[in-house]
């Protein structure tokens, strides 16, 4: 038990800022980044699209099931977008950065 007691002191004394201020390869990464998010972003319009087109055509069709498919792709590619424009000020925000 003492040395729970112990591990615990010493985890409150221990101070975590993010940073990437020194950090070899920051620039990389932080571009790594920005071409993920672009991905996302590119997905999402994709996933817009077909599923616009699929739903559009589905409905003109009678086919119920392609109409479901196809709306669900439409409002998945929708909270992606969300999701990844969102993704930087929500990590920022929780972890006190901002």
């Amino acid at each position: 038990m003492r040395h729970l007691v112990h591990l615990q002191s010493v985890l409150a004394q221990i101070e975590v800022t993010p940073s990437n201020a020194g950090l070899p390869g920051a620039a990389f990464w932080q571009q790594v980044l920005g071409w993920l998010a672009w991905g996302g972003l590119a997905g999402s319009l994709a996933s817009m699209l077909i599923g616009g087109a699929v739903w559009g055509l589905s409905h003109a069709g009678g086919q119920s099931h392609g109409v479901s498919r196809g709306k669900t792709f439409a409002l998945g590619g929708m909270a992606g977008a969300i999701l990844v424009g969102l993704a930087a000020t929500i990590v920022n925000t929780l972890s006190g950065i901002a």
